[in-house]
C-alpha cells in the first residue's frame, strides 16, 4: 500500500521544500522562440530565501546546446539586472520542451525581500521561449528584461516560467532496460530536476511518433524487465497516465513532458520512483514503440 499511495500522492503535493519559489509553474508554453542571434533574458523576482543554489527555465525544441542561468541584482536607479551574485550554472539543453535548468557553480546569497533578476543566457537559434501560452488562465506577469548580449534594450510584461531552489542535498536518478524503435528511432526518455522531498521531478519523452497518444508508467523498477510480446515493461503499472505527444522540430520529431511534485513527507525518503514511456506509433512494430526506463531515487 506505502507504493501506490506515494505514486498517488505526487499529482497532488502540497508546495515544495526544496523549491524557494517559481512563476507560471504548468506545462504549457507560448508559441515564441528566442536566441537570434544571442538573447539574454532576465525574469525579475523578489527573494523569499537567504541562498539560491540552482534554477530551471522552460525551453527545448533545438539540438543540444549550452546555455546558462545566473543570479543578478536590481539596479535600484535604472531597474535592470546589475551584479552578479555567486556564480552560473550551465547545462546542456534537451531537445524535449520541458523544465531544465542547472546548478549554479557558487550559491548566490541574497537579502530577503529584496527584488533580484534570473538571468538566462541562450545559445544558438530558435529555442523555445520559457514563457507560458498566452491562454493559460492562471498566468502571472512577470517583468522581463531582454539584451542582445550588449545592452538590456527591451522591457515586457510576460507569463515567464522559472523556478528558482534553495540548498538541498538530491537522490540519486539511473536508467536502465531497452525500448522499442518506432518511427524516430527508439524513443528517449530523462529526468529533468533533482529528487527531494517536495520538489518537483520532470520526465519527458523525446524521438517518437508526433500527436498520437502516449502512455507514462509510473511505479517501482523491474530490472530484468516483463515482456508482453508488443513490448517489454520496466516500471511496475501503479499508476498510468495517457497524454499526447506535440510535434517538435529540428529534427522533427513528437516529445512530451510531465511535471509531478514528490510529497514533503519523511516517508518519500528512499522511494525508488520510476517511469517508462509506451507510444501508439502506427509504423512500429505492432503498431507500438516505447522508451526504456529511469529511476530517481527520493532524498
Amino acid at each position: 500500500m506505502r507504493r501506490l499511495a506515494l505514486v498517488v500522492a505526487f499529482a497532488s503535493a502540497l508546495p515544495a521544500q526544496q523549491l524557494a519559489f517559481s512563476q507560471n509553474d504548468n506545462l504549457s508554453y507560448g508559441g515564441y522562440a528566442v536566441g537570434w542571434p544571442a538573447s539574454v533574458i532576465g525574469f525579475r523576482f523578489t527573494a523569499n530565501v537567504p541562498v539560491l543554489a540552482a534554477a530551471q527555465i522552460f525551453t527545448g525544441n533545438q539540438p543540444p546546446a549550452a546555455h546558462t542561468l545566473e543570479i543578478r541584482t536590481r539596479n535600484a536607479t535604472s531597474g535592470l539586472p546589475d551584479q552578479l551574485v555567486g556564480a552560473p550554472g550551465t547545462w546542456s539543453t534537451t531537445h524535449t520542451r520541458c523544465w531544465q535548468g542547472a546548478v549554479f557553480a557558487q550559491p548566490a546569497a541574497l537579502a530577503i525581500g529584496q527584488d533580484y533578476f534570473l538571468v538566462w543566457r541562450v545559445q544558438g537559434m530558435f529555442h523555445q521561449h520559457s514563457v507560458s501560452a498566452d491562454t493559460e488562465p492562471s498566468n502571472v506577469l512577470v517583468e522581463t528584461r531582454i539584451s542582445d548580449g550588449n545592452s538590456w534594450h527591451a522591457v515586457a510584461q510576460l507569463a515567464g516560467k522559472f523556478r528558482v531552489f534553495a540548498p538541498y542535498t538530491p537522490g540519486a536518478t539511473s536508467a536502465y532496460g531497452l525500448g522499442k524503435a518506432g518511427q524516430y528511432g527508439v524513443p528517449t526518455i530523462g529526468l529533468q530536476g533533482w529528487p527531494a522531498i517536495g520538489g518537483p521531478i520532470d520526465v519527458w519523452l523525446g524521438s517518437a511518433a508526433r500527436n498520437v497518444p502516449a502512455i507514462l508508467v509510473l511505479g517501482t523498477p523491474i530490472p530484468t524487465g516483463v515482456p508482453l510480446g508488443f513490448a517489454t515493461l520496466w516500471v511496475t503499472p501503479d499508476l498510468l497516465l495517457t497524454m499526447t505527444t506535440k510535434t517538435h522540430t529540428n529534427p522533427t520529431s513528437g516529445g512530451i513532458s510531465f511535471s509531478l511534485f514528490v510529497p514533503n513527507a519523511p516517508s518519500a525518503i528512499g522511494f525508488p520512483l520510476s517511469f517508462q514511456w509506451g507510444v501508439f506509433d502506427v509504423l512500429a512494430l505492432d503498431g507500438f514503440s516505447h522508451s526504456a526506463a529511469v529511476t530517481a531515487v527520493i532524498n
